[in-house]
């Protein structure tokens, strides 16, 4: 019986198992002027990075397709995804139908595909939550219910100091993205229950916008459980928070970790995502 958990790229996570259990991420991919980018672990964020800052042309990004599933799938008995919310991209929907079609090759296969309403950290947070529980010897059908469960427990906020590709691509509105450009803002944000990102507030300066996220955090039911921080080239920031949420929870269990190409492209220089338990 082979168990396996598989994210999209999105996760920010790109490691062969997660505490034992295996892993595959799915790539997306980013067109930048006449070049496409795969988001991978050998994707160089640097050069990606670069690219994004020197063209003035609109940047896109695309969801895996049936066939990119479909290998992700095959050889495994009980397969769990987690995909990018799909109110950002269509990578839920084509993990779904290559769900079905994965049925009709091998009908005994387990498959659950969880649209995570989000990005980034939380995906992470519900996917050790799973390996966690293969680990502890659940059955398939238990995982699911306690997944499920879990899912409505964690949640993201992020902070951001640049969106434009937010506004080229119509997530926030270019007067929003051009004010927070202007006058160097935090701007702070949340996924909520469809998995559309919702502008929170704002905030002048990183400690302002560290305070008001823990705030936040703390308003939706944070207690000091676990936090998964992504930073894209803000190391400083990340830590800088972490101390913040140590500060008020010395228990915590808060890790730091790095964006992938994806969560870079709309993140951008300096953004920070954090997934948390609630």
């Amino acid at each position: 019986m082979t168990t396996r958990i598989i994210t999209d790229s999105s996760a920010n996570f790109y490691d062969k198992n997660i505490d034992g259990v295996e892993h595959i991420s799915v790539p997306l991919s980013l067109r930048v002027d006449d070049k496409e980018w795969t988001d991978d672990e050998k994707l160089d964020l640097t050069a990606f990075q670069a690219a994004l800052k020197a063209t003035d042309d609109k940047s896109t990004s695309s969801c895996p397709n049936l066939n990119a599933w479909l290998d992700a799938y095959r050889g495994a008995d009980e397969i769990f995804v987690i995909t990018i919310t799909s109110a950002l991209s269509g990578s839920y929907n084509a993990a779904v139908q290559a769900a079905k079609i994965y049925h009709e090759e091998d009908p005994s296969a387990k498959i659950l595909v969880f649209d995570s309403r989000s990005a980034g950290p939380q995906l992470q947070l519900l996917a050790r939550k799973i390996a966690s529980l293969v680990n502890k010897g659940y059955s398939f059908e238990e995982i699911v219910k306690e997944a499920e469960s879990y899912q409505h427990h964690i949640a993201l906020i992020f902070a951001l100091k640049d969106l434009t590709n937010l506004a080229n691509n119509g997530r926030v509105s270019n007067t929003v993205a051009k004010m927070a450009g202007l006058l160097r803002l935090n701007i702070i944000g949340t996924a909520n229950n469809k998995g559309e990102f919702e502008l929170a507030g704002k905030a002048r300066g990183a400690k302002k916008a560290q305070t008001k996220m823990l705030s936040d955090m703390i308003k939706n039911g944070y207690i000091g459980g676990k936090v998964q921080i992504d930073q894209v080239n803000n190391v400083e920031g990340a830590e800088a928070f972490k101390q913040v949420i140590l500060d008020k929870f010395p228990e915590a269990d808060v890790h730091i970790g790095e964006c992938g190409g994806l969560c870079s492209y709309y993140a951008e220089e300096g953004g920070l995502m954090v997934g948390y338990e609630k």
